[in-house]
């Protein structure tokens, strides 16, 4: 039975059913939302204490983040990498805000530690912002005291400008002190290539003087060449001459016979005439026969005899001048040699002494800037203090208008509830469906 009223009270209710409901526990939802509003009004204009917000805004310089070394960036990039100092971003600096060590100092500068105020509890006062689209940083300090809050916000700025400028200078100095130690370290280098090179150029027989002996002997190769073209030239001449004589004396006699009678020599005739008692007309029709080296063929022989000896001496002279021309290539050939060798040794030298200057001379111009900027106020100017905070005069919290609205919403919300439930209990008559007790 109890299962049948209950179904039947489960049906669907209409919205004037509803309404009458409302307006039947009118009472109960006002006093609800009355005593909800009420509450809120006492705890937000007595019980909490007002909070007041102090703003001071920072302005960052702009911001930068070391990048590694590419290549192609040579000498001086790889160092101003090693030696440049990163610049903290916006982020970096809003995370260091909060730094233990600049809230240690305004606890200390403050007094605030001597009054149990804490580090965490310090931090959880302050609010920091970056605001969109700027390098600016605006840091928020909320204290139910207005001048207490004006006074940490002032504080943490300047403890906050003053760690950003100490951290500065502190990596200025070991960037100082790291190019100091690694420029002598790079100027002894150098000083070692320049000494080598001296060594070397105080060798006998350095690459200039190797030079002109090559000079002097490639001279000498084209003249001997020269002379051993000329004496082979002559040569072939005189054995072009010699194989003309030889083949006139192959065609020349030797001896010559000669026939003549007494009346062409009249003292051999007279001679002859006065030993065989005969007049002169009749031995003068005697005939002789002589025989007589041809002076052609004894000529022909000496000048063969003369070009032999000129062909002798002048192959003898061109053998001498090839073996002197085979001597002197050889020679030559050690030369270029040894000159290839200290050439290759004194470019290494002398690359080894540009690239120490080089170095030397990266590290010297960055150890002059890092030294004139550790000298000067560095890091002073990476955070700025626009203007300091001014003592709020307004409490930003609690909000009391809209903590009672917040409040009546609540109430109404809970009454418009209390008021179902007490007509749900009334009509099931105090008692809960079975479904619900098994459950």
């Amino acid at each position: 039975m109890e299962a049948n009223h209950y179904n039947a009270y489960a049906e669907e209710i209409s919205l004037r059913e509803l309404i009458e409901v409302l307006i039947k526990g009118w009472k109960l939802i006002l006093s609800i939302t009355l005593m909800a509003v009420l509450v809120s009004a006492v705890f937000s204009y007595v019980i909490l204490e007002p909070t007041y917000e102090a703003t001071i805004t920072l302005m960052a310089s702009a911001s930068s983040r070391v990048e590694a070394p590419q290549p192609g960036q040579g000498i001086s990039g790889i160092i101003n990498s090693m030696a440049n100092f990163p610049t903290p971003t916006l982020d970096t600096y809003r995370e260091q805000v909060k730094n233990p060590a600049v809230l240690q100092n305004v606890l200390d500068e403050l007094g605030l530690a001597s009054q149990g105020l804490t580090r965490r509890a310090l931090s959880e006062k302050i609010i920091v912002e970056l605001i969109n689209n700027t390098n600016l940083i605006r840091i928020k300090v909320k204290d139910s005291d207005p001048k207490l809050a004006a006074d940490i916000a002032n504080s943490l700025a300047r403890n906050f400008t003053d760690f950003v400028s100490e951290k500065s200078k502190e990596q200025a100095v070991k960037s100082y002190q790291f190019l100091e130690k690694q420029m002598n370290v790079e100027e002894e280098k150098l000083n070692l290539a320049l000494m080598a090179y001296k060594e070397f150029l105080a060798q006998p027989r350095g690459v200039e003087e190797l030079e002109a002996e090559i000079g002097s002997k490639l001279q000498l190769i084209t003249d001997y060449k020269i002379q051993y073209i000329q004496k082979e030239v002559e040569e072939k001449a005189k054995q072009s001459a010699l194989d003309s004589y030889r083949k006139e004396l192959a065609g020349t006699e030797k001896i010559l016979v000669t026939k003549k009678s007494l009346s062409e020599d009249a003292f051999l005739n007279n001679v002859v005439s006065d030993a065989t008692g005969r007049s002169p007309a009749e031995t003068g029709q005697i005939t002789m026969e002589s025989q007589e080296i041809n002076p052609n063929y004894l000529a022909l022989e000496s000048a063969i005899s003369t070009l032999k000896a000129e062909i002798t001496m002048l192959g003898a002279e061109r053998q001498n001048i090839k073996s002197q021309l085979d001597q002197n290539s050889r020679e030559l050939e050690g030369l270029q040699i040894e000159l290839a060798e200290k050439q290759h040794r004194e470019n290494l030298l002398k690359r080894n002494i540009d690239l120490a200057q080089q170095t030397y001379d990266a590290f010297y111009s960055k150890y002059e800037e890092t030294r004139i900027a550790q000298s000067s106020q560095v890091g002073e100017s990476s955070i700025v203090i626009l203007s300091p905070a001014p003592e709020p005069l307004v409490p930003v919290a609690p909000k009391k208008a809209l903590n009672i609205a917040i409040a009546g919403v609540l109430g109404l919300m809970l009454s418009v509830f209390a008021v179902f439930m007490k007509e749900y209990w009334e009509k099931t008559g105090g008692t809960l469906p079975t479904n619900q007790l098994s459950n």
